[in-house]
Formats: structure tokens, C-alpha cells, sequence
């Protein structure tokens, strides 16, 4: 990937002599000679102190062979990529997803699947709604994760499973010890709640407006987990989907508890490509990971508990 002259250059400062590179390199003392007096009169600067012993780089030699060692590197490393891609396909997966994915479950995903594949990066991007749709659409992105209520018929679903929005508060809340609860029950409760457009948000308005109840949330953030922390001995009422909070319940002293309202049990999770694209081999192998995991994540507790 460096000219000719370069590699035996630095073949030469490597041996210490012309005869010592030009046995590494295969080819004729002469050749290597060559070569050198080129680049030598092209620089119009001797590269080399010719010795009894053999070769010594002069200065000028010192500054060229830093400079053609690391260009030799980067050429390998583009050469490299160059030849995965080749191989496998795109290496990058091109990820986009809405907030709630990127807290714990879309990283923890990354991180065992690059385990399994050193070879793969990543680029993910948090968007709304929306937005992730759009990435999609115009090719952006590879693979989107949302939740939905209605899927997109301009995108192919890959995958589709229920995501029920739950009620999490600190497991000594007055609320927690139930089976269920319907959006009255928190009508005197501090609310955490997402911006409206979101789909917990609009899951619980149209919940509300059909239990002929409103209720104004005291906490309202485009960020999911932004008010998590203040859950732990308060009142405050966070309402999200169970893979936001998983691994956290435990350690926060925290319970996901189901609502007893059909709509709040009408979101689902579904994870989209282009239709018609053509997924690269790792990507692929990426959507078969999400798939693998999102059929082994646990349903909250309380849900399972009501189910038995």
C-alpha cells in the first residue's frame, strides 16, 4: 500500500544494509540500490550514512522512516477494513432507537454481541418516534427499535412483542403491594411522565379520558429515566415499560406494577428495517441477537404473579 521505494527504505533502516533487506524483500541487491539513489534524488538528500558495518539513517532518514512507518500502519489498518468488509459486508450496524432502548437493554446488547463478533461496530442514534422511522426511511440507519402502538406499514417489521406500560414506585409506596392499578388510583399520586406524543403518554391520556378522569402529571421530561432517582423512598408514580427499569427494581428498592386498563397493555416493541433492503451478514446476525433477548426478558413480577 506504500510505494516501492518506501518498503525497501524502510526494509533497508530495518537490516542496517542493502543486502539484508534485499534478501527479506526476495529480490536483487541492485534492485534495492536502486531504489534508494531514487528516492535519495528525489529529496535531494542523502537518507542513508553509508558505513564500513553497513547503513545508518542520517537524519533526513530518521524524519522519512517515522513518516513511512506510520504511514505503512494506516495503510494496513485501511487495507484491513477494506478486506472484512469484503468478507463479511458492512461492519458498522446502524442502529436507531427511541429513549427507553438506550438506557440498559440496547448497550447490554452491543456489548455481548462485540464480544461474539470483535469485528463489528456501532452507531446508534436516539430519536424520537418519528424520527427513528425516518432514519429508517431514508437509509440511515440499518435497524430501528421502537415502541408502537400501530405499526408502520411503510417499514418491515422483523420483530413485534407486547411492551405494557407499568406503574414503578418504591416497593414501600401505598400502592405497591397491589395486584394491579387503574389510572384513578394515581390521581392524587405525583406523576413522572413523558412528553406528550410519546407512547406512554398518549396510552395514558386515552386511558384517563376513558375512565373519564384527568390527571396532570407533576413530572413531565422527554427522557424517560430522568426522574427514576427520586423514586426511592417518595410517592412520586413513574410510568414506563419494564425494559427501562430491568436490572434496576432490586437495587433501587423499587416494583413495576401492571395497570388493570386495556390501554395501557396496547404498546408494543417492534424493531424495523427498509423494505426491500438487504441486511448485511453482522446485521443480521445483530437482529437475531435482539430477537433471542427480547424473548428472554422477564415480564415484571407483579404481572407474572397476577398471571398465575
Amino acid at each position: 500500500m506504500i510505494s516501492l521505494g518506501l518498503r525497501y527504505f524502510l526494509e533497508v533502516a530495518r537490516c542496517g544494509s542493502v543486502a539484508g533487506a534485499a534478501a527479506a524483500q526476495h529480490v536483487a541487491a541492485s534492485a534495492v540500490s536502486r531504489q534508494i539513489a531514487k528516492l535519495e534524488d528525489e529529496l535531494g538528500v542523502a537518507l542513508f550514512e553509508r558505513q564500513a558495518r553497513g547503513m545508518a539513517l542520517s537524519e533526513a532518514g530518521r524524519q522519512l522512516a517515522a513518516y513511512a512507518s506510520a504511514a505503512a500502519l494506516e495503510a494496513e489498518r485501511i487495507a484491513t477494513g477494506i478486506r472484512q468488509r469484503s468478507a463479511l459486508g458492512d461492519v458498522t450496524v446502524r442502529l436507531a432507537c427511541t429513549e427507553g432502548f438506550a438506557h440498559r437493554f440496547l448497550p447490554q446488547c452491543m456489548a455481548d454481541f462485540k464480544r461474539l463478533h470483535p469485528e463489528a461496530r456501532f452507531h446508534l442514534l436516539v430519536e424520537r418516534p418519528e424520527e427513528v422511522n425516518r432514519l429508517i426511511l431514508e437509509g440511515l440507519s440499518q435497524l430501528a427499535l421502537r415502541y408502537t402502538v400501530a405499526p408502520d406499514e411503510r417499514l418491515k417489521t422483523e420483530l413485534l412483542c407486547r411492551a405494557p406500560v407499568y406503574a414503578i414506585m418504591c416497593r414501600h409506596h401505598p400502592l405497591a403491594a397491589r395486584r394491579s392499578v387503574g389510572v384513578r388510583d394515581l390521581a392524587q399520586a405525583p406523576l413522572s411522565l413523558g412528553d406528550p406524543g410519546t407512547t406512554v403518554r398518549d396510552l395514558f391520556d386515552t386511558a384517563c379520558a376513558n375512565a373519564g378522569v384527568h390527571i396532570e402529571p407533576a413530572y413531565v421530561s422527554n427522557h424517560s429515566a430522568a426522574f427514576l432517582p427520586m423514586l426511592p423512598g417518595s410517592q412520586i408514580v413513574a410510568l414506563t415499560g419494564y425494559l427501562t427499569v430491568i436490572g434496576l427494581l432490586d437495587s433501587a428498592g423499587l416494583v413495576a406494577v401492571p395497570f388493570s386498563n386495556p390501554e395501557m397493555r396496547q404498546r408494543s416493541i417492534q424493531v424495523v428495517t427498509l423494505r426491500g433492503a438487504h441486511l448485511p451478514p453482522l446485521a443480521r446476525a445483530f437482529l437475531a441477537l435482539l430477537a433471542e433477548r427480547l424473548g428472554e426478558a422477564p415480564r415484571a413480577p407483579e404481572l407474572a404473579r397476577a398471571a398465575d
